[in-house]
């Protein structure tokens, strides 16, 4: 079976995945195995940020002047002539 090497884990990542073996009694690379195959296995979430956003709202407060607001000063649109 092929190996797969990776480099420079950061400390804090490698210390929660000792944790989450240690949790599931596994070894550290039956652990990583098992989160790269969750990773790829979950679905793709072509969702863009608009119907994310519009999906926060409950549908009885949902209607056609939902305005998402950014607050503060807005700033000039460019002028490029």
């Amino acid at each position: 079976m092929p190996d797969i090497l990776i480099r420079s884990v950061e400390l804090e990542l490698k210390r929660k995945l000792e944790e989450s073996a240690q949790t599931h009694r596994r070894s550290l690379s039956e652990e990583a195995k098992s989160l790269i195959r969750k990773g790829l296995n979950e679905p793709k979430d072509d969702r863009k940020l608009g119907t994310l956003m519009s999906q926060l709202v409950p549908p009885e407060y949902r209607g056609d002047d939902l305005v998402f607001e950014i607050p503060g000063d807005a700033s000039e649109p460019p002028d490029f002539e």
